[in-house]
């Protein structure tokens, strides 16, 4: 009975440290190598917070990552000749380095690698922070370059510490006189200006403590110091370090000081929403690990935060409870409870979990201790068992007749207990005719090897209504019988599950393409002699943003859509078509020579050029490229492809043989967004105008090309508002005056059409200025647009059912030659100009 006692205690502390135990793989990693460049010196307590956010967010990455850091020391010096010196060093140091990524820190660095990186690090991507003097747009145009611009906020600084100290009606403004120094005065200024009349407001620049010295005598009481320079200079003209900065300034003033950069924080301060180096070392360090996995982050500002020191905080009387909502406070008495408080509650739940389960394992035991007095033999314990195991479980004879089952087999099966028992074998359920064999071989070797370990298979079974599904089955001998004991777990949802995370990991969510990273994965798997040539096709296409801003997302997406199923379409069922995210496409074509790409690139193309896609047809320019060897770089080939499609891009782009204008011209006819004739009448009316008016042979083209485009932003417009044939409701007549707009935004996005978009855009306006976008009058309306007002409302009136003019009255035609001409010359000098009426009059009548 000990020996028992003993043996069920063991079993249950084994089962304890089987359900503990975590098996770590390790796996393979790829290497990184990452330079880092800092504007200043090892030391400087700004570059150091950088360095540190850095490198501890990249030693959380599983991947090994290499890290060479320099430093340009542009505190010291910052001369010409000082950052020629160290791009000669760089060019000697790093000519047989390769680097995947650039990280850079604060503008000198950045300024550097703008000038330079081109010759030292060519296609290396840049990921910068802690920039200032920069704007946005300024650095989006930059190619290979993301990262954090440093805004601080001093506004929000402002409100916090006049909450925090309601009595003071003070606020005291110090900066030094560096360009960073003015800057910021300027940034002080700026938010000051939304303060309340009754906040007094003292700026001052200094160069150094002296200068403070002298001025601190003069500070009015109840005041609160916004301390807004990092480089204030000794009487020898060195620079302090900012840390020290405080503690001095601490000796002299007795005011609460609050700044704008955490490296003052614990020196002094009391804190403010502050700049932190640390913080955006971080948020640099995760963008680069995004763009060395394919990503593209966008730049963007970096966060600041409320951060406080609670020295500063109990010495002023202040409470935790009025901070702002998620504040960083330093310095803070230690409490292992606020400290550890996720460790404590999971410690606390782990033994209320682990104390339910080893009261279960007890009562489960003492359950079993009951059973196990009642059975009289081993067949009859795991009839029992199986009976009650929660698992679809059933008994297998010798001869695989199944004689035993649970209700859970039932279910699972579709089949009742009296059609399974002693009339089915297990095979029966089983789908596939391979995994039936290979389970039948393993079954008879450990029955001749008498081995009762269970073995486990995923299969796929049958049931009664002749669905498939998953299981993981389990079969496990009898003891001391030639029975066995076989348990099927219903998997078919989880396998589905994995199923669907899998083609998501691997496909583009909008077409159902590949995306980036398997395309990445099959070129690498590719890449080898049995699959040469191999070539590849990168696409890019033309008109997607155009279609965004002028037809919606949704129509943008439908557009992709269309070119994905084109791409599919030309493509042929072993190439490998992908979208590696916008508006990029790539194909890999195994076993393909040069002469088959050209054939392959040709079927896009026809197929592109024949789709009924509207109302801006797909274009993608394209490019290829072909290895032959192994030995070839596949970034060199993928270089070659995509320089050919940026060419093919560049050919087709600003031209008016532009592919993407010759669909928006077909869509305006072939969609009858005017009467027919409307555009070749109002060239010949224009031009013959033109003439009357002595127009140069450039304006009367430009006069030409606007008469064929002037009604592009009806594209946009809804059909059934263009081509309806009765009058307008409110609505419909607002959106329909949109269109001169709508025309003016195509205009503008390609280069040929640019020299007319102000003549769509005002064609609409009326002389005395009641007409529509912007209500010019008089001569203030370009010259082309008054002539096309006069053709474009002479052509409807005289071929359209019924026409609106600017003043809102309706005209139900078509009319004949002289009352539109009756009509015109009635609202001359109001909504047309009278010269250009007399001309028309003077063309239609010869």
């Amino acid at each position: 009975m000990k020996l028992k006692k003993i043996l069920a205690l063991a079993l249950i502390i084994l089962s304890l440290l089987l359900y503990t135990t975590t098996i770590i793989a390790y796996e393979d990693v790829d290497k990184v190598n990452l330079l880092i460049i800092h504007s200043y010196h090892q030391g400087f307590s700004w570059t150091d917070k950088i360095d540190n956010g850095l490198k501890e967010y990249l030693a959380e990455d599983s991947r090994e990552i290499d890290i060479h850091t320099e430093y340009l020391d542009t505190k010291l010096v910052a001369d010409e000749k000082h950052l020629n010196n160290i791009y000669n060093l760089f060019k000697y140091k790093f000519k047989n380095s390769n680097f995947d990524l650039i990280l850079a820190s604060d503008d000198n660095a950045l300024k550097f690698l703008f000038k330079y990186k081109k010759k030292l690090f060519p296609n290396v991507p840049v990921v910068f922070c802690g920039i200032n003097n920069f704007s946005i747009e300024k650095l989006k145009k930059q190619d290979m370059y993301t990262g954090l611009i440093e805004n601080i906020d001093i506004l929000s600084t402002i409100k916090v510490a006049l909450k925090l100290h309601p009595d003071f009606k003070n606020i005291i403004g110090v900066f030094d006189n560096t360009t960073t120094g003015k800057y910021n005065k300027q940034l002080f200024k700026k938010s000051i200006t939304f303060l309340s009349n009754d906040i007094n407001v003292l700026i001052y620049s200094i160069d150094g403590m002296d200068d403070l010295e002298d001025i601190s005598d003069s500070f009015p009481e109840k005041s609160i110091m916004f301390l807004g320079s990092t480089m204030l200079k000794d009487r020898s003209g060195n620079l302090i370090p900012n840390q020290r900065v405080i503690t001095l300034l601490t000796q002299d003033v007795d005011l609460p000081i609050y700044s704008f950069w955490d490296f003052f924080l614990g020196y002094g301060i009391v804190g403010g929403k502050l700049s932190s180096g640390y913080y955006q070392g971080k948020s640099a360090a995760e963008m680069s690990l995004e763009v060395i996995d394919g990503k593209r982050p966008e730049i963007k500002e970096s966060s600041n935060i409320f951060m406080f020191d609670y020295k500063q905080l109990k010495k002023l009387g202040i409470s935790l409870n009025n901070l702002p909502e998620d504040s960083v406070v330093i310095n803070k008495p230690f409490s292992f409870y606020t400290e550890y408080k996720t460790l404590v509650w999971l410690t606390v739940s782990w033994i209320i979990i682990m104390g339910l389960i080893i009261f279960i394992l007890i009562v489960n035991i003492i359950k079993r201790k009951s059973v196990e007095i009642k059975l009289k033999d081993s067949e009859s314990k795991y009839r029992i068992l199986f009976k009650n195991n929660g698992a679809a479980t059933c008994i297998v004879d010798k001869d695989r007749t199944i004689s035993l089952v649970n209700k859970e087999l039932e279910n699972l099966t579709g089949y009742s207990k009296e059609e399974i028992e002693t009339k089915m074998s297990w095979e029966d359920f089983i789908y596939d005719q391979e995994s039936l064999d290979k389970i039948l071989e393993q079954h008879y070797q450990k029955r001749e090897e008498n081995n009762s370990s269970p073995y486990k298979y995923e299969i796929n079974i049958v049931d009664k209504e002749g669905k498939i599904k998953t299981v993981l089955l389990q079969s496990k001998l009898i003891p001391g019988t030639e029975r066995s004991i076989v348990s099927l777990l219903d998997i078919t949802k989880r396998k589905a599950a994995e199923e669907k995370i899998k083609y998501i990991n691997y496909h583009d969510d909008l077409t159902g393409l590949y995306n980036r990273k398997f395309y990445e994965e099959e070129l690498k798997r590719l890449d080898t002699q049995r699959k040469m040539p191999l070539s590849i096709i990168i696409g890019d296409a033309n008109g997607l943003k155009l279609t965004n801003d002028i037809f919606g997302h949704e129509m943008g997406d439908q557009l992709l859509q269309e070119m994905a199923r084109l791409l599919k379409k030309s493509a042929r069922e072993e190439d490998i078509i992908s979208r590696w995210g916008g508006d990029e496409f790539g194909i890999i074509l195994p076993n393909t020579d040069r002469e088959d790409v050209a054939r392959i690139i040709k079927r896009i193309k026809d197929n592109l050029a024949n789709s009924d896609f509207g109302p801006i047809k797909p274009h993608i320019a394209l490019g290829s490229a072909t290895k032959f060897k192994v030995s070839q770089d596949r970034e060199e080939i993928f270089s070659q492809a995509e320089d050919r499609m940026y060419k093919d891009k560049s050919n087709s782009k600003d031209s008016l043989d532009s592919p993407l204008l010759k669909s928006l011209l077909e869509e305006l006819e072939n969609e009858n967004y005017e009467i027919e004739g409307h555009r070749d009448r109002t060239i010949r009316l224009s031009r013959q105008i033109g003439e009357k008016l002595d127009l140069t042979d450039r304006e009367i083209e430009r006069l030409t090309l606007l008469a064929k485009y002037h009604d592009v932003g009806k594209l946009a417009i809804k059909k059934e508002i263009i081509n309806k044939d009765s009058p307008l409701e409110q609505k419909e007549l607002e959106e329909f005056k949109q269109h001169p707009e709508i025309g003016y935004n195509i205009a503008k996005s390609f280069q040929a059409l640019r020299i007319i978009a102000d003549d769509i855009l005002y064609h609409h306006e009326n002389w005395d200025g009641s007409g529509y976008p912007e209500g010019l009058d008089g001569e203030d309306i370009p010259l082309l647009s008054r002539i096309m007002h006069v053709v474009d409302t002479y052509d409807a009136l005289t071929h359209r059912e019924y026409y609106i003019l600017s003043n809102n009255k309706t005209y139900y035609g078509p009319l004949s030659q002289v009352e539109a001409l009756e009509i015109i010359e009635d609202n001359a000098s109001k909504i047309f100009d009278s010269k250009i009426v007399t001309i028309l009059f003077e063309v239609v009548k010869s």
